[in-house]
C-alpha cells in the first residue's frame, strides 16, 4: 500500500513538474513569436516589392540578400538542428508566400503568416 501511494505521489509530482516546465518553457516561444511578428511585418513590403519586380515571391528568403535585404533576420532563419518548436518554414506557392512556426510547444500549435493577405492564422 505504501509503495502504491509513493508511486502515485511520484507520478503526480512529475505531472505537476512537467506542467510547470512547459508553462515556463513556452515563455521563450511567446517572446520569439512577438519578435517574429514584428520582423514579418518589416519583411512583408520587401517580399511584395520582390514579387512586383520579378512576378513571383522568392523561392527562399535568402534570395532577397543582398539586393533587397542586407541579411535575413535571425528570427526568420530556419536553422537545422534547432529545437523543432523554434524552427520557421517559408514557402512560396505560386502567387502566395507564407511562414509557418510554433507559438507554443505541441503538435497543434502553429501560426501561419500569409504574406499576400497580411494575416496571421493560428492552427489549432
Amino acid at each position: 500500500m505504501k509503495k502504491a501511494i509513493g508511486s502515485v505521489m511520484a507520478i503526480a509530482l512529475l505531472v505537476i513538474g512537467a506542467g510547470q516546465y512547459v508553462r515556463w518553457s513556452n515563455d521563450d516561444l511567446a517572446d520569439l513569436t512577438r519578435i517574429r511578428r514584428s520582423k514579418l511585418a518589416e519583411l512583408r513590403p520587401v517580399l511584395l516589392r520582390y514579387k512586383a519586380e520579378t512576378g513571383s515571391f522568392p523561392g527562399t528568403i535568402e534570395l532577397l540578400v543582398p539586393a533587397y535585404l542586407p541579411r535575413v533576420p535571425t528570427e526568420l532563419q530556419d536553422v537545422p538542428g534547432v529545437e523543432a518548436a523554434k524552427r520557421i518554414q517559408y514557402e512560396s506557392l505560386g502567387g502566395t508566400a507564407r511562414f509557418t512556426y510554433h507559438v507554443i510547444r505541441g503538435p497543434d500549435s502553429t501560426e501561419v503568416f500569409d504574406v499576400g493577405s497580411n494575416e496571421f492564422r493560428l492552427n489549432r
